[in-house]
């Protein structure tokens, strides 16, 4: 009896194994949460780890430059919410209360342990603020990058004609409608998550830094965005200093909203900055002095 097919079947089974369980374990990876798959990219070691949360409809992509550099440093996470990039869709209401659920589960099932360090943009400030506010003892501290802002749209509204406004809700029905399905769901239930933004409190005990785009895009501008607009916007974002006076603000022309990728560089400095803040810092031993000693003998 010929016993090699034998061997080459264990063989072939076992190589197929370790490459799946290889891929299960590799940095871009995906989750199982209420039996649908969430994408995931776990990159770097070390804590706290660093969250990164996407704008409304983003794929974890769009923090590619700077998770990667911030992955040199520590351990880092970013990841599709459902129905966005290559994950799959949850039969849940796309609000700020159920993405926090959703991130705090992905999290437990891949054993990866707070202090979070929780790096947002845009719709993911509302995501991040509304974490910590559920999971206060989780989170070591916040980078806001241009973070939405509850009450934002309606005080712009409230400047314009009666025509301008009725423009104006057209551009956004007509930016909602050609969003992609899962995109639409999350700004559908904009008014809902600044409802529930309005019942809570930044915390006043870790460190925030909060990133301010100090100009419009041309595609905002064109929209019919306008220079007094961006004041507002910008007086808007130091309202937080209220809730927490030791927020850091900084306000950059250089950029549009999406300052994590038109400056980088800035980002990661901030998110540098404040991990050397939240890490321990080494405890020196007392150097004894040996003439000292011989003194008190």
């Amino acid at each position: 009896m010929n016993r090699y097919p034998f061997y080459k079947i264990l063989l072939l089974i076992i190589l197929v194994v370790t490459a799946f369980s290889c891929k299960q374990n590799s940095a871009d990876r995906f989750v199982e949460i209420d039996g649908h798959k969430q994408h995931i990219l776990d990159m770097g070691t070390g804590s706290p780890v660093v969250i990164f949360i996407t704008g409304a409809g983003a794929d974890l992509k769009n923090f590619g430059t700077v998770q990667t550099e911030i992955a040199k440093l520590t351990r880092t996470l970013s990841y599709d919410r459902a129905g966005i990039g290559l994950s799959e869709e949850l039969n849940t209401e796309r609000t700020v209360d159920h993405f926090a659920v959703e991130l705090n589960e992905i999290l437990e099932k891949e054993n990866i342990e707070p202090p979070y360090l929780m790096v947002s943009h845009s719709l993911g400030g509302f995501i991040a603020r509304w974490y910590v506010h559920a999971y206060p003892d989780k989170v070591a501290g916040m980078v806001l990058i241009d973070p939405a802002y509850e009450g934002f749209m309606d005080t712009i509204r409230n400047t314009r004609s009666a025509d301008q406004r009725r423009r104006m809700k057209d551009m956004v029905d007509l930016g909602i409608v050609n969003k992609p399905k899962s995109s639409r769901k999350e700004l559908e239930m904009l008014q809902k998550d600044e409802e529930l933004l309005r019942s809570t409190r930044l915390p006043l005990q870790i460190p925030i830094t909060m990133l301010t785009s100090g100009r419009f895009s041309d595609e905002e501008r064109k929209a019919g965005a306008t220079a007094e607009d961006i004041e507002k916007w910008v007086r808007f974002h130091e309202r937080l200093q209220l809730q927490a006076p030791q927020l850091k603000h900084i306000v950059t022309e250089k950029s549009g909203t999406f300052i994590h990728q038109e400056e980088p560089e800035l980002v990661i400095a901030e998110i540098k900055s404040m991990l050397e803040v939240l890490r321990p810092k080494p405890i020196l031993e007392p150097i004894i002095n040996s003439d000292s000693i011989r003194i008190q003998q």
